[in-house]
């Protein structure tokens, strides 16, 4: 292959891969604002400006772009948090910061655009199927990145898995009512709860 076949070839893949980022962004912006039954694959390629052709070149069904989308945006975020390294070196400091990094990631618009996957795949087996797997996939992800939070002398503490488990259940349930009250989650209430909670567990094993 020529130099200017190589050029030209990366040129080509860079394009597919500008135009596939832009349907994933415009699908996850169009589950958020219209919710499952209205983010129709015409109002998709609509908002992200892309032919019919290069939509279904990327995503032969609907179904399969918008669990791609919602999970490309979670796995993005995942990985930035879990990259994070100044955290506290008190262990309680320590507790207190995973814990808000923990509900942060329940403040994302993924977290939105998962519910509404989550409650259409109720009655819809295609696309219960497609999510399933991509959520093995994802929690994994979540438990790694966790575990980065709060560092591996907590992660050895045997109540761990449970305190985990635990606090996810619980902030994903209250952030379910922000559906009815707007409120700014860097004041909830509950976060004070949380660490509390999660100190008293993890401090006392």
């Amino acid at each position: 292959m020529t130099h200017n076949e190589e050029t030209r070839k990366r040129a080509v893949q860079q394009r597919s891969t500008s135009s596939k980022r832009r349907i994933l962004d415009a699908a996850v912006k169009v589950l958020i604002e219209e919710g499952y039954a209205g983010a129709t694959t015409i109002r998709i390629q609509r908002e992200a400006q892309a032919s019919r052709g290069g939509l279904l070149h990327h995503f032969p069904s609907r179904d399969e772009l918008l669990v791609a989308a919602v999970h490309h945006l979670a796995a993005e975020r995942v990985r930035d948090l879990g990259a994070r390294t100044d955290w506290p070196t008190p262990l309680g400091d320590r507790i207190d910061a995973a814990v808000e990094a923990m509900w942060q990631t329940y403040a994302q618009p993924y977290f939105w655009a998962s519910i509404e996957l989550w409650v259409a795949a109720r009655i819809h087996d295609e696309l219960r199927t497609a999510l399933a797997q991509e959520e093995k996939v994802m929690g994994s992800m979540v438990r790694v990145a966790t575990a980065n939070f709060f560092g591996a002398q907590i992660c050895a503490v045997p109540a761990y898995p449970t305190v985990r488990e635990l606090l996810n259940t619980s902030m994903r349930g209250v952030a379910m009512t922000y559906t009815f009250e707007s409120r700014d989650p860097r004041t909830d209430p509950h976060l004070v709860e949380w660490q509390t909670l999660a100190r008293n567990l993890l401090l006392s094993s």
